[in-house]
């Protein structure tokens, strides 16, 4: 580390407290993307869509191509996530290459104006440093922190406008509830502001979940199906609500095309080092290997509980990990839409889990939801601009 770890300790703590200034933040945020490799992209009109974490949403999958599409350069400097991160997804596709240089970048931009990528210690280490002591002091979810966390990644890759999908929810990081989220936005945008970053900001409902297909390779079925134009209405719902959250960074109102979405995505394909068939087939085994259902005891309206589902896919991943870094061993596809009545007996989610782990996942996952006598709707998304 450039400070020690003392130092850090002690301004974790601070900001624990919220006893640091948006001047302290941004300083944080700079120290973190001065401590590795920095990109100067003068030439390109860079964007990204970011967001403050949580399972189920696909925005920082789709968003990037809504924004090229919308004509931007998206350098996406992501983190490996759990259940199911952007950057974690896409490494499941046989070839797709993760790491790459500095040249690499570049070119890959050039050819299909998007990279996802990952730091590999290049960018922003002293970001990873911090976070490892942050974990160990549990203070993942500190707001001023993840402030400096996310804008970080943005000023190392030189990302000029940028989108933050707030996730807001009781395990959310920017804030438990709406009136937190709001107030944590709101100051994001006033640290963004002071390292000359344009932003833009939606509060989204993640006590819910945002489309049914929860795991890393859950996802890219998710991905197949949109593009396919195969989606339930659910689905459909969430692509529609990305395309929204990128339109609020562009203000381009006509890239609405999932013709023109897979375009791009195939295109990000062939320059990180696969295809679009490989992508194909990952999706197809993926499906092919959803074997166990989960039934509803009675009738009603689900509730699905998103933390327990996390802790049960990150659980099994974690199982596998000495297999590989990013191993997909689990997955879930919800059956039941929110605000769908159920009745006793009907498939409510289907499970793709190894053979010898099903006797124990069927009892972790039937504690993620329950069938209630009402339902609870989701709240509507909030933009907020700088």
């Amino acid at each position: 580390m450039s400070m020690s770890e003392a130092k850090w300790g002690e301004i974790i703590e601070r900001a624990r407290n919220d006893a640091l200034s948006d001047q302290q933040i941004a300083d944080i945020a700079v120290d973190f993307a001065n401590s590795g490799k920095t990109e100067v992209l003068r030439d390109w009109k860079t964007a990204d869509v970011a967001s403050t974490g949580g399972p189920s949403s696909l925005s920082t999958l789709l968003a990037p191509l809504f924004l090229v599409r919308a004509g931007y350069v998206v350098p996406k400097l992501g983190v490996p996530g759990r259940p199911a991160g952007g950057l974690d997804v896409l490494a499941q596709i046989p070839g797709y290459r993760i790491e790459i240089g500095e040249i690499e970048l570049r070119q890959i931009l050039t050819e299909s104006g998007y990279a996802h990528f990952i730091s590999a210690g290049a960018y922003a280490p002293l970001d990873l440093e911090v976070f490892r002591l942050r974990q160990r002091m549990g203070a993942q979810a500190v707001p001023a922190l993840v402030i400096a966390s996310l804008l970080s990644k943005k000023i190392a890759v030189d990302v000029k406008t940028i989108g933050l999908d707030v996730r807001v929810a009781p395990h959310g990081n920017f804030g438990q509830d709406y009136r937190e989220g709001r107030a944590n936005t709101k100051r994001f945008i006033r640290v963004a502001s002071l390292l000359d970053r344009h932003v833009v900001c939606v509060l989204t409902d993640a006590t819910i979940p945002f489309q049914p297909y929860l795991g890393r390779g859950e996802a890219i079925w998710a991905l197949k199906r949109i593009f396919s134009g195969e989606m339930e209405n659910w689905l459909l719902r969430h692509v529609q609500q990305c395309g929204k959250i990128a339109m609020a960074v562009s203000h381009d109102d006509d890239s609405f095309s999932l013709n023109a979405l897979q375009q791009v995505f195939e295109d990000n394909l062939q320059a990180q080092g696969t295809n679009f068939d490989a992508f194909c087939e990952i999706a197809e085994k993926v499906e092919n290997d959803h074997r166990y259902v989960l039934e509803s005891p009675r009738d009603g309206f689900v509730r699905y509980d998103l933390v327990k589902l996390r802790s049960t896919i990150v659980s099994i991943q974690n199982v596998f990990q000495p297999t590989g870094p990013l191993p997909d061993p689990i997955g879930v596809r919800l059956l039941v839409d929110v605000g769908d009545a159920v009745e006793t007996g009907q498939p409510v989610m289907s499970v793709r889990v190894p053979d010898d782990l099903k006797e124990a996942c069927h009892l972790e996952l039937r504690k993620c939801f329950n069938v209630l006598k009402t339902f609870q709707p989701r709240k509507k998304d909030e933009v907020v601009y700088d």
